[in-house]
């Protein structure tokens, strides 16, 4: 039953996730194509504000949702409804803010994220238009997500695949035969996202699960705990855009232009494998937060071990692939010798990270499902944010340029090692160990509770209603 479930859940969340990450390829083969390497180059600096706003619908959406199904666990149905239009609300607002902020400050802002020259009025096109759409593209991530922690991952893929397929679409149209160059490529991942939101709302207005659109009061508590709990993934992803930022800021500075070019096109093909493992960890988080709202924590220690082993599998089937066919692949989104020479060794480099990246987000994700968002953000901190400016300082100085692309190995191992002696001193702890086990009442997180006590075996997730 345990495979059984794992594959029910993780199956959808990984489709949609590459489904999602190859309109990104597409969108990065068409701007290669219809605007050139260094319409590549402005979409790669552009590219750490659009993972933070990425970073942002996480705070909510993955920190709501494993709240959503925490109380479902618990048998708390108008919690996990409230939770969840509270976290739409918030998104909507935050949104708005954002949308604003791009279109009076886009010149700005580019220039901030370390495009100079040619490459900052490009970039500025791009950011502007992308960031008219910052409401759909927020709501698209949530959206899918609490839709997979209301039992119905495959209508959450679903949505992902149409939105995919319009920006497919409409890339192909404004790109070429409309001439619009980057504005156009913009303008098509915001639609596709929008589409993805309007696929999505059919679930909550026709009433297809446990959680519905409506009004709801704004509860300082609730928001509180969602943001602990969404914390974690914010600063994963924030530090994978800071990363991203960090490697631009020295590419640009020891390499040059062909350098950021050829890191854009490597990020393009890694995204494939990321989301394939960010698919893995949100496939799971459903099924371990609602195991451990039911005090099965025994169960969400079984999924989180299955993936781990998926996430392994995964990263290296992808490293493999790249090995053998890296050039050619390379090859679909740029054509200049040098640039193909240069990415395929970044390329090779940063494969060989992403074994423990899977096991380090897989861990962070089960952290995060079992209410300990605490030792997810140590983790997240030391991975994102401490280790790579260790690597990025101290490498390149010892390697030189091979110390640029090494830095993600550095950071991931380290991290890693950090993970595995925490969960290691954590076993050995009998008292923390049983402060583990113990699930969080509602009236221990601050709200009054009304429910009846969780259930000595948890309610079956697949006889929760399903969207068609």
């Amino acid at each position: 039953m345990v495979r059984k479930r794992f594959v029910r859940y993780v199956a959808p969340s990984v489709l949609g996730s590459v489904v999602t990450s190859l309109y990104l390829v597409v969108d990065g083969v068409f701007i290669a194509r219809g605007v050139g390497e260094t319409g590549v180059a402005a979409v790669t600096l552009v590219l750490p504000l659009t993972m933070a706003f990425v970073a942002i619908s996480m705070v909510f959406s993955v920190g709501g949702a494993n709240l959503v199904s925490i109380n479902l666990g618990s048998d708390d149905t108008d919690g996990a409804v409230s939770v969840f239009r509270q976290s739409v609300c918030a998104l909507m607002f935050i949104g708005a803010v954002l949308s604003f902020a791009g279109a009076a400050f886009a010149v700005d802002i580019a220039a901030a994220l370390g495009a100079t020259g040619r490459l900052r009025l490009p970039a500025a096109e791009y950011m502007r238009y992308y960031m008219l759409f910052t409401i759909p593209v927020l709501l698209a991530m949530a959206m899918t997500t609490f839709i997979r922690h209301d039992g119905s991952p495959r209508l959450s893929a679903r949505s992902m695949l149409w939105g995919a397929i319009t920006n497919i679409l409409l890339d192909y149209v404004f790109v070429f035969p409309l001439k619009m160059g980057l504005k156009g490529a913009a303008i098509a991942t915001g639609l596709g996202q929008l589409v993805t939101v309007i696929a999505c709302m059919r679930h909550f207005v026709e009433r297809r699960g446990v959680l519905t659109i409506g009004c709801v009061g704004i509860r300082a508590q609730d928001i509180k705990e969602i943001v602990l709990l969404g914390i974690p993934s914010f600063l994963a992803e924030v530090s994978y855009s800071v990363l991203m930022y960090m490697h631009n800021i020295e590419i640009a500075r020891r390499v040059g232009e062909i350098g950021v070019t050829s890191y854009g096109v490597v990020n393009y093909i890694n995204n494939l494998a990321y989301m394939a493992l960010l698919g893995i960890c949100q496939g799971i988080q459903p099924l371990m937060s609602y195991y451990y709202g039911c005090g099965k924590l025994e169960e969400s220690r079984k999924y989180r071990s299955l993936g781990v082993r998926t996430s392994m599998a995964v990263s290296a089937s992808f490293l493999v692939l790249c090995l053998l066919l890296g050039k050619p692949i390379i090859w679909v989104f740029a054509s200049s010798p040098g640039v193909v020479d240069l990415a395929y060794t970044i390329l090779n480099y940063t494969n060989a990270a992403y074994i423990m990246l899977g096991m380090n987000l897989t861990h962070q994700a089960y952290l995060q499902s079992i209410y300990m968002p605490r030792q997810a953000n140590v983790i997240c901190l030391l991975r994102g944010f401490v280790f790579v400016k260790i690597g990025l300082t101290a490498l390149p100085r010892l390697l030189g340029d091979a110390g640029i692309w090494t830095t993600m190995i550095f950071s991931e191992g380290l991290t890693l090692i950090v993970a595995l002696c925490a969960s290691a001193a954590r076993q050995r702890d009998p008292v923390r160990a049983a402060d583990a086990d113990r699930t969080p009442r509602a009236s221990e997180r601050g709200r009054p509770s009304t429910s009846p006590p969780c259930p000595s075996t948890p309610r079956d997730l697949e006889s929760r209603p399903q969207s068609a």
